[in-house]
């Protein structure tokens, strides 16, 4: 009976805590399932095959899903947390009427389980749907139409091993608290874990000045050879965001604005708990607006930086036994697609595995361009964009040796190094260019073994975005008459303007829609982090409420002060993440020439933010707000 007693009083609590339950269920569920729909387009063979997906487009999946298991990391244990908190006091109750702490403990354990179990086969079938819902999106919406369906199992059992490793840990952790508590302890639990110094102002200041000194740090250092400095700057300004949040009660104490005193007594009767949700949701905020915005860069960006690298309408590698089609074969189907030719032009240059070399009097007549190279020497070239952003190696070989069929060798040094774009950027041409004299490049020619004949063929056409189609098929009949492996053909395939922006429009395209979830994800974590405070605070802001209907508070007097309360919760976090998520959504993207774009998103996606942010207070001041008790 004593046992059946207990039983019932559990289950009784178990249901009363069944909102708690079901959105802690939610948090866990939705985590996985979308670490299980990036993992599953992570070990898509196909859309992570080279010669079918360009690596520009598939290698968007790897910061999402690292993201992703980061926040799982991160976040459930939060949310057990907080969840494990507002039962302490029920565990209490339990262990009065006689249970002991090894009941307890499995109860807890129970609970972990079932939750646990339910969560991931909620999730498993979440993820299924997401991961249908991503292939079918990639696919037939963004248009990479080389992408097969693959199911794998591995998806299932990495994120279910990932999961089970962080709830053991959340379970492990919470049990040694559990046995070193005294009952009073638990009783006592959300009123003791509150006791804390009150906030000072001079660290307050210090905190404003660790930000201000992040943001001299990333204005002043960070450029295209040193773009790891923004990690630093970040890192820094987090340091003094957290000590900002540490010490922000100090402006509640100094607040003598009568109708701002009981709303902020509210906030401090929690100020411990406050400044730690406060500091996550600025922290989640922050990388919600950063990326946001950096997707709403992106495209133009890769679009400027693909266009920069494909100077040539089209560009293809032609020897004797491959591309070698017949230009009357080529005029026939540009001319079928209505596609205008206005240059042409050919360059017979020398290639290994490692270097392109080029005859200076070639590239100077069809260039444009005065090379002027001893015999003897070479001039490097690189074919770089200085504003795309990225890092670029731009050491130069210091001497090169050629060997030549009568065994000796042809020895050549570095005369001078040139950053210029040429040619564009083709998977069969070698990472190194090399700009010899004639005399140099015949003797080469004639004498070497190791280098290949070959020539770059070069178009522009009237308009090149109106010959995707024209080169597709020209692509196809090329494939046809080459007869090489899928490899080798991978190898010789064509170049094109039309091509390289369509892939940069479609890596952009993949990368806004794979982190638009990764957003979503971190925008509703801060705001459940927020309403499990503003939760657990229903039951004692009952009381206060009743006591100032006592002495004539009117309703409209109250939804006011729970507002206020509310947006001490909602808005101070999202507004200290707006500063500092805008300020490095312009300086990031400033290095290469975006950072006013990168300034009006940030600052479009913060406006979105704080209108569904006060959406939000109303919704749930609406929840809390119980008319004359």
């Amino acid at each position: 009976n004593d046992l059946m007693e207990k039983a019932r009083i559990f289950l009784k609590m178990v249901w009363f805590n069944r909102k708690n339950y079901l959105l802690y269920l939610l948090c866990n569920s939705f985590t996985i399932a979308f670490l299980q729909a990036f993992l599953s387009i992570g070990q898509n063979q196909s859309f992570m095959f080279s010669n079918k997906i360009d690596p520009m487009i598939s290698s968007n999946v790897f910061a999402p899903t690292v993201l992703t298991i980061l926040f799982m990391i991160l976040f459930i244990p939060y949310t057990y947390e907080a969840f494990f908190k507002s039962r302490k006091q029920e565990y209490a109750v339990l262990m009065t009427l006689g249970m002991t702490e090894y009941e307890i403990i499995g109860t807890m354990m129970a609970e972990c389980l079932v939750i646990g179990v339910l969560s991931f086969v909620c999730a498993s079938v979440l993820g299924t749907l997401l991961s249908v819902f991503f292939f079918f999106f990639l696919r037939n919406v963004i248009g990479l139409s080389a992408m097969g369906w693959e199911f794998h199992i591995d998806t299932y059992t990495t994120s279910g091993k990932m999961y089970a490793v962080v709830i053991a840990i959340i379970l492990l952790l919470n049990i040694i608290k559990l046995i070193h508590a005294q009952l009073l302890d638990l009783f006592k639990a959300r009123y003791k874990e509150e006791r804390k110094s009150k906030g000072n102002t001079a660290f307050l200041i210090i905190g404003l000045a660790v930000i201000l000194s992040a943001a001299a740090i990333m204005i002043y250092n960070y450029d295209l050879g040193s773009t790891n400095v923004w990690f630093l700057s970040v890192g820094i300004a987090f340091i003094g965001l957290s000590i900002v949040f540490r010490n922000f009660d100090c402006t509640f104490y100094k607040n003598r604005n009568n109708k701002w005193k009981i709303s902020l007594s509210l906030v401090l009767q929690y100020i411990k708990s406050w400044k730690l949700i406060s500091f996550i949701s600025a922290f989640l905020f922050i990388v919600v607006i950063f990326f946001s915005a950096h997707c709403a860069v992106t495209f133009p960006s890769f679009a400027d930086t693909a266009l920069a690298y494909s100077p040539y309408d089209l560009f293809y590698v032609r020897s004797t036994q491959v591309n070698n089609m017949a230009k009357s074969e080529m005029t026939q189907i540009l001319d079928k697609y209505g596609v205008n030719v206005t240059e042409e032009k050919t360059l017979d240059f020398l290639r290994n595995e490692s270097f392109n070399i080029l005859p200076s009097n070639e590239v100077n007549d069809k260039f444009g361009c005065e090379f002027k190279v001893a015999p003897g020497q070479f001039i490097q070239l690189f074919q770089y964009d200085e504003n795309d952003g990225y890092e670029h190696d731009l050491q130069p070989v210091k001497k090169i040796s050629v060997k030549c069929r009568d065994g000796s060798d042809l020895h050549l040094e570095l005369d001078g190094q040139e950053n210029k774009i040429l040619l564009n950027s083709c998977r069969s041409l070698a990472d190194k260019t090399l700009i010899v004299n004639e005399q140099d490049y015949m003797k080469i020619k004639e004498n070497s073994s190791e280098y290949m004949c070959e020539t770059a063929v070069m178009y522009q056409f009237g308009d090149w975005q109106t010959s995707g189609t024209a080169i597709r098929e020209l692509q196809k009949s090329m494939s046809k008459q080459n007869s090489l492996s899928e490899e080798d053909q991978y190898v010789y395939t064509l170049s094109s303007k039309i091509e390289s922006y369509e892939t940069a429009k479609q890596s952009s395209e993949v990368l806004a829609f794979l982190l638009f979830f990764v957003d979503a994800m971190f925008f509703a974590a801060a705001n459940i982090s927020i309403f499990y405070k503003v939760k657990s605070e229903l039951n004692d802001e009952k009381h206060i409420a009743l006591n100032l209907y006592r002495v004539g508070i009117t309703d409209k007097e109250f939804w006011n002060i729970l507002t206020k309360k509310n947006g001490c919760y909602y808005l101070i976090p999202v507004l200290s993440a707006i500063l500092i998520g805008v300020f490095y959504s312009y300086s990031v993207n400033s290095v290469y020439e975006y950072g006013k774009a990168g300034l009006i998103c940030g600052l479009i996606v913060s406006c979105i933010l704080l209108l569904v942010q006060v959406l939000i207070i109303w919704k749930v001041t609406k929840y809390e707000f119980n008319p004359g008790i």
